[in-house]
């Protein structure tokens, strides 16, 4: 992914003022406890490339692979009693799998 500078961006003055006197101090907090926030030593570079890591270690592939019926409904039961999606438990499944 690449980054450009953009010096004209249409914004309202509304919109200008909240990011001039707006604190983003708790959302910066926020972002660096939970991870979503990144932080770079340096320069404009660094930072980029921490961001293409970051991105890059997030990055998910699709595949095909054939799954028992009887196991997929074990994970749409459970993902339901936990409020999230069965893909999603699954992955988290496999991401915490020894390998």
């Amino acid at each position: 992914m690449d980054f450009k500078i953009v010096d004209d961006i249409n914004i309202s003055k509304e919109e200008l003022d909240y990011f001039e006197n707006h604190d983003f101090g708790e959302e910066i907090r926020k972002g660096l406890e939970d991870g979503t926030a990144i932080v770079a030593e340096g320069n404009w570079d660094e930072t980029v490339k921490a961001v293409k890591a970051k991105m890059a270690a997030n990055a998910t592939k699709a595949i095909t692979i054939r799954v028992p019926v009887r196991v997929i409904e074990r994970y749409k039961k459970r993902a339901a009693a936990a409020g999230i999606g069965y893909q999603t438990l699954m992955k988290q499944m496999l991401e915490a799998a020894p390998v």
